[in-house]
This record gives structure tokens, sequence and C-alpha cells, in this order.
């Protein structure tokens, strides 16, 4: 599909959303960057390339569900949704008073499964190139019977808190800046 025929497919297309999302994005790269160098003993390029590559992931992965979840959602929802992509601001309905408690829940939901996500990817990243964060252990687990022996290997995530920092700090700045650009605005 030519470019011309996608843009002229799409009613409008919110750039100014683009933008502020590319802004937030190159800080959480930034913030966790700093985080992930510090904790897990990384150069700057290693922390830098991994920041980079778990957060975008993290983002389309986002936008996936998102796209995915938007047309289940009622319509007053929705308008509310639209509203604050678009224009920044939200739409006066239905919901305007429940929409604090919804915006928390929210908030943690997409906290705790980006985390996960972030979690997931850095171990899989490390592990393709060859230089695995999580070194597994090989435990012996006896049993009651006295001849069954069995070897499990028990993971150790050192990286999870490194990554829990980073998310927690890169949630914070972005949670700041909309703040900010909401008063501002």
């Amino acid at each position: 599909m030519p470019f011309s025929l996608l843009i002229g497919s799409a009613a409008v297309l919110p750039l100014r959303a683009i933008i502020f999302q590319s802004l937030l994005l190159l800080v959480a790269i930034a913030l966790e960057a700093i985080v992930l160098r510090q904790r897990l003993k990384l150069g700057f390029q290693p922390s830098i390339r991994y920041a980079t590559c778990i957060n975008l992931l993290a983002v389309i992965l986002g936008w996936i569900l998102f796209l995915g979840i938007e047309p289940l959602l009622p319509e007053v929802l929705r308008t509310q949704i639209i509203s604050y992509v678009l224009f920044g601001q939200f739409y006066v309905n239905a919901i305007t008073n429940s929409l604090g408690a919804i915006l928390v829940g929210t908030g943690l939901v997409i906290f705790f499964l980006t985390f996960a996500v972030k979690v997931k990817a850095l171990e899989w990243l490390t592990w393709l190139l060859g230089s695995p964060i999580v070194q597994p252990i090989e435990v012996q687990n006896v049993n009651r019977f006295r001849y069954r022996k069995d070897i499990t290997e028990a993971r150790r995530s050192p990286h999870s808190l490194a990554v829990l920092q980073a998310n927690a700090l890169s949630f914070s700045a972005i949670l700041l800046l909309l703040l900010l650009r909401d008063g501002a605005g």
C-alpha cells in the first residue's frame, strides 16, 4: 500500500500525539539506560541499546494491545480517549467524575504489564546476543524417595530489580512531563 493511500485513508493523523510520544520515548530510553548501566554494570552503548530495544518493543506491543482493545470499549470511554489523543483534553460526558480512578487503575495495569514485557525482553535479547543476564543454576531437589533425585534449573533474575527501578523512574518522569504539559496547556 503506497504511503499516500495510507494517509488518504486515515481520517486524522495525530501528529501532536506522535511527536509527544517520541519525546517521552527518548526520555524513557535515556533514564532507563542510566539505571541499567549502573545496576547491571553494563557499558554505555549496551545499556542504551538494551533500553532502546525493550522500550520500542513495549511501545509496539502497547499500541497493538490498545488498538485491539479500543473498539471494545464503551462509547463514552472511547470519546474520552479520542478527545485526549487529538486535543490534549478530556471531553465532558457521563464518566468525567470517575475519570481519575479509571486513569489511576489503567496506569497501574500499564506499569506492571510494561515491567513484565521489559523483563522478558531483556532476558530474550541478552540470550539471543549470546551474553545472557540470567544464568541457570542447578539445584538438587531430593524427594522423599531415597534413590530418586531430580535436578531442576532455578532461575535467578538479578536484572528484574534493575528493570523495575528503570521502569519506575521512566514512568515517574513521563507522569511529571504529562502533568507539566497539561498544566501549561
